[in-house]
């Protein structure tokens, strides 16, 4: 709850690491884990820990990293293109479910 202000079932769907080196010399070499939860509602921002934040489609969160790909984190880009294809299949169940 504390950066989004909600709490939700979270389904743990695998870890991995990566090792993303920067410009300036420094590497980030971590274990991450990926869960998967659902939330319907308005998030209620911790204005303490969230800095800045938005909701995007997978398509358009798709299209902007093809844009401006230094916009996003890599351990980000690593989770969304391994699951766009299982976003997309959750985000039209989901919209056919309602």
């Amino acid at each position: 709850m504390e950066e989004m202000g909600f709490t939700v079932n979270l389904k743990p769907l695998l870890s991995f690491v990566y090792k993303a080196p920067f410009d300036n010399g420094l590497t980030e070499h971590e274990y991450d884990h990926v869960l998967l939860g659902y939330y319907n509602d308005e998030p209620k921002i911790n204005k303490e820990e969230v800095a800045d934040w938005k909701w995007m489609k997978p398509e358009a969160i798709q299209a902007d990293i093809q844009k401006d790909p230094d916009r996003y984190t890599a351990w980000f880009k690593i989770i969304f293109e391994r699951f766009y294809a299982h976003l997309i299949k959750n985000v039209d169940h989901e919209s056919q479910s309602k």
